[in-house]
């Protein structure tokens, strides 16, 4: 099953509609999304309402909280955290509401990552494959080496800002494993589609 964990729509800066967003992820063959929004739930919540007939196909909560340092991913939470606090207290607050916290983009200077806090903080994973990031065979093979080292998860996802992006980068997990648990077991793997594929491909092996 795939999913993509990471991306936005127009309820922060993202061109499309959570509708939008499901009909295209079905259509595309995803087991399920988390809509990802900078630092507001509105997207999460719509997408719950707009999804409630069916079942077969899930609705991660997600928010892209910008802590002081950087941004970082929450997934299964929702807290209610203010902008700018700093990324310690942010993702002990994820933790205490149950969520996972992933550092997203973390060396990407221009988008917020947070850099080395990866080395020291918490995180339950490090974001190695982003769809909006340019790569390189030495970016992700440090990113792989740092995640375990600290025994953490290693993640991937599309960041995308509109439909046609969905999908491009997700992570793939066992049929009825939960999303969430296989992060936190580490048992991810991350899957790279479409022209991402092509212009990415010989990347691929190091993920």
């Amino acid at each position: 099953m795939k999913f993509d964990i990471h991306l936005h729509s127009n309820y922060s800066d993202g061109a499309n509609t959570p509708e939008e967003i499901i009909k295209y992820a079905k259509k595309i063959g995803l087991a399920g999304i988390a809509i990802t929004d900078h630092d507001t739930a509105r997207g999460y919540l719509n997408a719950i309402d707009r999804n409630s007939k069916n079942k077969n196909f899930k609705i991660i909560p997600g928010v892209e909280v910008t802590s002081k340092e950087g941004h970082i991913l929450c997934l299964n939470a929702i807290p209610e955290i203010l902008p700018y606090t700093p990324a310690e207290e942010v993702i002990e607050k994820i933790h205490d509401e149950g969520g996972i916290a992933i550092a997203a983009h973390p060396y990407d200077k221009f988008r917020g990552g947070v850099s080395d806090l990866i080395l020291k903080l918490n995180f339950d994973a490090i974001e190695v494959f982003n769809g909006r990031m340019i790569m390189s065979k030495k970016g992700i093979e440090e990113l792989k080496k740092i995640a375990d080292k600290r025994n953490i998860a290693k993640t991937g996802g599309s960041d995308a800002h509109s439909v046609r992006e969905v999908g491009n980068v997700c992570i793939k997990i066992n049929e009825n494993e939960d999303p969430v648990d296989a992060i936190r077991k580490g048992i991810v793997e991350i899957v790279v589609e479409g022209k991402l594929k092509r212009k990415f491909d010989h990347l691929l092996s190091f993920l």
